[in-house]
Formats: C-alpha cells, sequence, structure tokens
C-alpha cells in the first residue's frame, strides 16, 4: 500500500524489486489508494520499461490497482501506457480487485499480442 507521496525513484524501486523477484507472471494487487504522485507521462513510461525487463516471452500478470477515484494520476497513466501487455484494471476497493483477479487466475492464460 502506498500511502502519501509517491516518487519516481521509490516507484522505479518497487518495480525493480517486483521485476528481479521474478513475479512477473503472477496477478497483483497494487493498492495506491492513499498515495499520490506527480509523476510525469515520461517518467512514468520510464516505470513501464523497468517492469519490461528483457525481450523474453515471459507472461504478464494481471494487475488490479485500487484507486481513489477522485484522484487521476499514476495508475491511470500506467494503464493506458501498459495496455495489451497484461489484464490491468483500476478498482475502488480491494475487494472488487480480489475477486477480479481470482476471475482473471481462473481464465487460461493467454499471451497479450504485442
Amino acid at each position: 500500500m502506498a500511502r502519501g507521496q509517491i516518487t519516481a525513484e521509490e516507484m522505479g524501486a518497487v518495480k525493480r524489486q517486483l521485476f528481479e523477484a521474478g513475479v512477473q507472471a503472477y496477478g497483483k494487487i497494487i493498492d495506491v489508494s492513499q498515495g499520490r504522485s506527480d509523476l510525469t507521462r515520461e517518467q512514468i513510461q520510464k516505470v513501464a520499461d523497468v517492469m519490461h525487463g528483457s525481450a523474453d516471452e515471459t507472461p504478464r500478470g494481471s494487475v488490479a490497482f485500487v484507486i481513489d477515484p477522485l484522484r487521476i494520476g499514476f495508475p491511470n497513466m500506467f494503464a493506458d501506457l501498459t495496455k495489451g501487455e497484461r489484464p490491468i484494471e483500476l478498482f475502488r476497493s480491494l475487494h472488487e480487485a480480489r475477486a477480479w483477479l481470482e476471475r482473471a487466475r481462473q481464465k487460461p492464460p493467454q499471451r497479450q499480442a504485442g
């Protein structure tokens, strides 16, 4: 869960840790409902580039962002920049995000076009 101001360095470090842990194929819930960020589209693109990692064919797991619907920011731009790479959705509650990930987990894996 992210709280308070989120910097590009913090977001990049978290994404690198996820990549290095080899969890790309697993579904993830990222709760940024209590966080805020002034990241630019270019900075968010750099975070997305870190998540791409190598050009291998590793499937990408679903990503569920829990957001504050009154605040447009990082998760909205990240979803827009990475659409087509993996299933990605924005939710208002942790319950909704978990339910969606469970449904996604039960579907047969599909490679994203790209």
